[in-house]
């Protein structure tokens, strides 16, 4: 049987052993010791313990200039101006209003798990020691249903696939997650009978190695904690090594297809056959059993399997963020800022000391010749500023040792190596913000652009994460969040300027048996955007705000208060709203409303009705004047004239019916800009119907002349 699919506890974990150090050996110790040494630089310890011991003994100065601390921290400051928008668009049978649902919780998740914290320290991971990793997936802990959590792990702990040749994990065969963790932590997460097996496992293994166990070493008392020093069952267990690796293998695993599309998605891990069957039923899906990839989780501590199954989830927990990726090959800034760092370093201590022995450089003096001091005491003093030497009659005087001149450009080499570390790291003075006091802002703002143009390569990269771990939250609340669940989401109300906290509803039935917001079904597609970071949501609105109000949209006053920062913006923004007529009506103004336009309505109508009797009156007059015509030219004019009347009328009934529609409805519409767009279409329509009337009655009219002539 071969080893990847032994069933023999013993067998999979050191096969599990085994295959961690083949990945830990490959490439991830030489890692390990670049992460290890870029954060010390990053922390100002640049020199090498047994250099600056030797300066030390020598008296010459180690300064430590350290331009990468402030390097990498204007480029994290990239990150932090740029906060993540995940989101989700329909695509082939995908629905727009789950989409909107997807979208409302996902903001959701990323709240209630602090992404933007933890993307912070796996941006650091990234731009410091080259690589950096969120762990996207399912805890339990606080929700039975399960939900989504988003942690940042160390990228010492991770060792990604050594034969991999993408940054995207989908691509890789296998990660490994290697943690420390205490006797406890093990039997709470996994079961108190595998800490009897590790307990055991100490005593009688000849397997296992100290590379797997902590222990205690000497305490603060200076002794061990066992009782025997020299005897190694002695010792009392701190820790244990355990790995997790995730890895895909080949497995015949039932998938759910769509017919008429063709799209197919695994069943998830744990799903039983009535539950997959009833889940086809009822979206009209197939049921196919196929091979294909899939992921399988190992979990050992040495020679003790913690877990051997197939894993809850499609795809790896591990999501990377690699701020350069060449071919297998990620690295981050600071890689490249090391040699400059230690050549700017080692230029300004030389300075230094060049400095230091011109200021002092000794004296010659003949033996006994000094009066007031000896040789030792001149050695001491011989650099102080107004020092005074008497010598004996009779000796030579005490002579100063001339130097040997500073080096020329020794200066020009450390100017040269801060340049260098701009130049790679592409930080400029200006994004620093240590521009020279004269250059203009215009200038500064274009070389900040510069800048940013090189870097936009890593906030590309870190683009391509967020990506990563939206498609992760997709799956996870496909497969997992199959109940009815709802989310709370806080926005503001566009009418009236109001915040407001909504309900988003997942997996709804309705009454007529569908489901609404099923976000177990559909393709959706995934994009992640930058959304300006500022001091709260409600600053950038305000802002937003002012800037379309001065471009021109009329924004009510009181929607412009709600948005600032004023204690007792609330109660302002309520009276503003009710002032200008915002606000909704008290009973008695209700009441009186209703008066007032029942009031205008009569009226109008009291004036369509003296309307009515004028054109009525004229009307039989041009009626008897088409009776009494006496020729075919009266008869004519009588008949157009009637024409006119009736046309006349219609208009005028139209209009009034028009004006009164414009009473009921300004009563309705408290907001006064839709009261101006419904009078100017109300007027826009009479003037089309007179318009209108006037053709047809000038129409009229030709068609009659002819007839005459």
């Amino acid at each position: 049987m071969s080893r990847n699919k032994s069933t023999d506890p013993k067998m999979v974990a050191r096969d599990n052993q085994t295959r961690f150090e083949e990945a830990n050996s490959a490439k991830h110790t030489a890692f390990i010791k670049r992460a290890v040494r870029n954060n010390n630089f990053y922390a100002g310890e640049q020199w090498d313990k047994d250099d600056k011991a030797r300066l030390d003994r020598e008296g010459r100065p180690a300064l430590t200039l350290n331009m990468i601390l402030s390097t990498v921290n204007a480029i994290i400051g990239e990150q932090l101006e740029r906060k993540v928008e995940v989101v989700y668009r329909p695509r082939d049978y995908g629905d727009e209003n789950t989409a909107y649902a997807l979208n409302a919780i996902t903001r959701s998740i990323l709240a209630a798990t602090h992404f933007d914290d933890t993307e912070e320290d796996v941006f650091a991971d990234g731009i410091i020691a080259g690589r950096g990793y969120y762990d996207v997936r399912m805890s339990f802990e606080k929700n039975l249903q399960g939900e989504v959590v988003i942690t940042s792990e160390d990228p010492i702990d991770v060792i990604p696939d050594s034969e991999a040749k993408s940054a995207d994990p989908a691509t890789w065969n296998e990660v490994f997650i290697s943690r420390w963790l205490t006797l406890d932590e093990i039997g709470a997460e996994y079961g108190w009978e595998k800490v009897e097996g590790l307990e055991r496992l100490i005593d009688v293994s000849s397997y296992n190695t100290d590379d797997n166990f902590e222990f205690y070493g000497n305490t603060f008392g200076g002794t061990d904690r066992g009782s025997h020093n020299d005897e190694k069952d002695s010792r009392e267990l701190r820790r244990v090594r355990v790995i997790e690796r995730q890895h895909y293998r080949v497995d015949e695993q039932y998938h759910f297809v769509d017919m008429a599309t063709g799209n197919m998605r695994p069943v998830g891990f744990g799903v039983d056959k009535e539950e997959r069957e009833a889940f086809a039923n009822e979206y009209g899906l197939e049921l196919i059993k196929r091979k294909g990839r899939r992921v399988r989780m190992t979990t050992t501590a040495d020679d003790i399997v913690l877990r051997d199954d197939w894993s809850l989830y499609r795809s790896f927990t591990i999501v990377p963020f690699f701020p350069y990726f060449r071919r297998g090959n990620p690295f981050g800034p600071v890689d490249n800022l090391i040699d400059p760092q230690n050549l700017l370093n080692k230029t300004s201590s030389q300075e230094l000391h060049i400095v230091n022995t011109t200021a002092n450089s000794g004296w010659v003096l003949q033996e006994d010749s000094l009066v007031d001091m000896d040789a030792e005491e001149l050695e001491e003093r011989g650099a102080e500023t107004g020092l005074v030497l008497q010598y004996k009659r009779g000796y030579e005087k005490p002579d100063k040792i001339q130097p040997n001149q500073i080096p020329t450009g020794i200066d020009r080499i450390s100017q040269k190596a801060a340049a260098t570390i701009r130049e790679i790291s592409s930080v400029n003075a200006s994004m620093l913000g240590t521009a020279r006091a004269d250059q203009s802002g215009r200038a500064q703002e274009a070389a900040i652009g510069r800048g940013q143009i090189q870097v936009s390569v890593i906030v590309s990269n870190l683009k391509r994460a967020r990506k990563m771990v939206g498609r992760k939250i997709l799956e996870l609340v496909q497969d997992f969040y199959s109940e009815t669940r709802y989310f709370k989401t806080t926005g503001n109300s566009i009418m009236q300027g109001e915040e407001r906290t909504d309900e988003v509803g997942i997996n709804v039935p309705a009454d007529d048996g569908s489901i609404l917001n099923d976000v177990t079904i559909g393709d959706y597609s995934v994009e992640a955007s930058f959304r300006p970071s500022g001091g709260t949501m409600a600053d950038q609105e305000f802002e937003e705000a002012l800037r379309l109000r001065e471009m021109g949209v009329a924004i009510p006053d009181h929607v412009i208060v709600q948005h600032s920062n004023l204690t007792k913006r609330a109660e302002l923004a309520e009276f503003l709203k009710n002032s200008q007529g915002f606000g909704e009506p008290t009973e008695e103004q209700a009441a009186l409303e209703e008066m007032q336009v029942e009031h205008q309505i009569n009226m109008l109508r009291k004036e369509l009705e003296k309307v009515d009797a004028d054109i009525e009156v004229a009307l039989a007059t041009a009626k008897e004047k088409m009776a009494k015509a006496d020729s075919l030219a009266g008869f004519n004019q009588a008949q157009m004239e009637l024409q006119r009347l009736e046309q006349e009328r219609q208009i005028k009934e139209q209009e009034l019916s028009l004006r009164i529609a414009l009473a009921a409805r300004s009563h309705q519409n408290q907001n006064g800009l839709n009261d101006k767009r419904i009078s100017s279409q109300i007027a826009m329509k009479s003037m089309d119907m007179a318009y209108n009337a006037q053709n047809s009655n000038n129409s009229n009219t030709n068609k009659n002349n002819n007839k005459g002539n």
